[in-house]
């Protein structure tokens, strides 16, 4: 069956009054007022106008992107054995430059 609810103006107890309508098949089966809590038998009321559609969004909600990978990481062992080189060529520069003289 086709269940929707469209928006319509509706005269109820000599007032019209924009109602949330609520329709099984095509048939309008019940009606709540805007502002109101509660709903109204459908036999009560009399449909007159349909109203607007509300505004769709302009830009469409996007699918939640999944987490980012943990980033690798290449060459950290090449970083450590350089840091490492340079350690050792500080410590023994002295000597070096002595054994090249």
């Amino acid at each position: 069956m086709d269940d929707r609810k469209e928006y319509w103006w509706v005269h109820h107890e000599a007032a019209v009054q924009p109602a949330e309508v609520d329709f099984v098949g095509g048939i309008p089966v019940g009606f709540r007022f805007i502002g109101r809590a509660g709903t109204i038998a459908a036999s009560s009321a009399e449909l007159l106008e349909r109203l607007p559609a509300p505004p769709r969004p302009v830009l469409k909600p996007q699918a939640p992107q999944p987490a980012p990978a943990e980033p690798r990481r290449r060459g950290s062992w090449l970083w450590f054995i350089g840091i490492l080189l340079l350690i050792l060529v500080a410590q023994c520069s002295g000597d070096l430059f002595d054994l090249i003289k």
